[in-house]
């Protein structure tokens, strides 16, 4: 898809229907949205993957 079909489609704070969504905004610090979102996912409580 490209820049200006990306354009067209974007609507601020485009939530999904029900509220089913997340906002991350510009000024949030990326260690504390990664935790929120590592959080609201559930994927905080699966064990680490080997490196």
């Amino acid at each position: 898809m490209d820049e200006s079909r990306l354009r067209e489609r974007y609507r601020p704070r485009g939530l999904l229907p029900g509220g089913a969504g997340t906002v991350v905004t510009a000024d949030g610090v990326l260690t504390g949205t990664v935790d929120r979102l590592m959080r609201d996912t559930g994927l905080d409580r699966l064990p680490a993957a080997d490196r």
